[in-house]
């Protein structure tokens, strides 16, 4: 018994539908551009300009030339004589762009010359009477199988005002190419539809999508960005144009003076500061401690020399240690004890204020807190000095 042969059917492709999304477009635009004497490349720059602006509800738009290439096939030298032919022929109106030459379709199509120059009046008559122009359809693979030809009466819809101008798909092919590249990239992945819409509102060409990756890269390697939860949203981020945020990436001229007057004075004994590794978290402390000692702009020239000379160290010190405002305050605390001329702390001063009181303790061993009173922590200072000499 023969088995029957089973042949396979191509697959057929789901005809585009507007539901989809579709260009809105003012009849006059179209019925000028059929008359026009246009060549081929210069039909395909129109239709991808129509694409990009009206098919996103805008009159204008910056647009690479690498983007032409991406949607026309056209070289981009050709797509430059192309624009600027158009533009010649005042079909296309050119202006600065921040990122690329900023372009919009000529709805004054009375305006066009030489080879776009067309009659005004047979537009106008175009647009006036359509009744009897008869479309043809030929059936879609979707729902017509057999080719079968149908023709129709189109009806105007001009008056039709509920139309979808937005498109359904946020992103268009190239734009969701450069999209995923960036999402990848991204290190927070929360609302992915909020970034669609705020990358499609952006519409980057090449130069900006560059810009914009570079700026990625600054931010996903500071320390700002160092704990997730302080990263923002995709959406947010680029709504807010952060790729352009000045980052700072090096120790300025007076942070750096900082970090050699302590390597000078403390840095072979705790340890020097390598100040060709830049810490964004270091640079805003050593900010905030100059800051603290405004009122006499040259004391951080002092604070370290004098650290050397009169502090006995805590084992954990360094140099973040020593310009946090509770390093400060300790060294401040321990200099406040009078020495003896030999180097020994002369012991009958320490308890002349309360930053000695703790700096005693601290030496002494003695536990404390923050919030204990100070007396109370003098009367177990000197039982345990009276230990130590009995």
């Amino acid at each position: 018994m023969a088995l029957a042969e089973v042949i396979q059917m191509p697959e057929q492709p789901r005809s585009v539908q507007v539901e989809d999304g579709f260009t809105r477009i003012a009849h006059g635009i179209m019925e000028a551009l059929a008359l026009a004497d246009l060549g081929k490349r210069h039909y395909k720059i129109m239709l991808v300009m129509c694409r990009q602006t009206y098919g996103y509800n805008k009159k204008s738009d910056e647009v690479s030339l690498s983007q032409f290439h991406d949607k026309t096939g056209i070289l981009p030298p050709n797509v430059s004589t192309a624009i600027d032919e158009l533009v010649d022929m005042r079909v296309l109106l050119k202006t600065p762009g921040k990122y690329a030459a900023c372009l919009a379709v000529n709805k004054a199509y009375a305006q066009w010359t030489g080879k776009a120059k067309v009659d005004v009046s047979k537009v106008w008559g175009y647009q006036n009477d359509n009744s009897t122009v008869i479309e043809t359809i030929i059936g879609g693979s979707q729902n017509d199988n057999d080719g079968v030809i149908e023709t129709i009466t189109t009806k105007d819809n001009s008056k039709r005002n509920n139309q979808k101008t937005t498109p359904k798909e946020n992103l268009s092919r190239s734009l969701r190419e450069r999209f995923e590249i960036f999402w990848e990239a991204y290190p927070r992945k929360r609302s992915k539809t909020t970034a669609e819409k705020a990358f499609a509102k952006l519409n980057p060409n090449e130069q900006l999508f560059n810009d914009l990756m570079a700026g990625l890269g600054r931010a996903t390697t500071s320390d700002d960005w160092a704990n997730p939860k302080y990263i923002p949203h995709a959406g947010t981020w680029l709504n807010a144009g952060g790729w352009m945020d000045e980052i700072q990436a090096a120790y300025t001229d007076a942070e750096l003076a900082v970090i050699r007057a302590f390597n000078g004075a403390l840095g072979e004994r705790i340890g020097a500061v390598d100040e060709a590794v830049f810490v964004e978290a270091r640079a805003g402390a050593i900010r905030a401690f100059m800051g603290k000692l405004a009122a006499d702009p040259e004391a951080w020239k002092r604070y370290f020399p004098a650290v050397r000379d009169k502090v006995d160290l805590p084992p954990h010190a360094g140099f973040d240690y020593l310009i946090s405002p509770k390093g400060y305050g300790d060294v401040k605390g321990r200099m406040a004890v009078k020495r003896n001329p030999d180097g020994s702390r002369a012991m009958g001063e320490w308890d002349k204020s309360a930053s000695g009181i703790k700096a005693m303790a601290k030496e002494m061993g003695v536990s404390f807190t923050d919030d204990e009173p100070v007396p109370a922590i003098a009367m177990r200072v000197r039982e345990a000095i009276a230990k130590r000499e009995a």
